[in-house]
């Protein structure tokens, strides 16, 4: 439950910190979970808040994969 409340508020984009999103960075893939397909980003704010970017429309049936740095 906690996990799909999670991701209620990052489908949202709710904050939670008081400090101003300033500059963010690509730390996850969001992928379809049937299909694999990317479907957005989450992002990482500079003071913690996750959000995600989707490329179309917000979905429920995802999975996160990191991004790894490159060699």
């Amino acid at each position: 439950m906690a996990q799909t409340k999670k991701r209620q508020a990052f489908a949202l984009g709710k904050t939670t910190h008081s400090e101003p999103h300033l500059t963010g960075e690509p730390i996850m893939r969001i992928l379809c979970e049937k299909t694999d397909n990317l479907v957005g980003f989450l992002y990482q704010w500079n003071n913690g808040d996750l959000q995600p970017a989707w490329l179309d429309v917000a979905m429920a049936e995802v999975r996160y994969e990191p991004i790894s740095d490159p060699a």
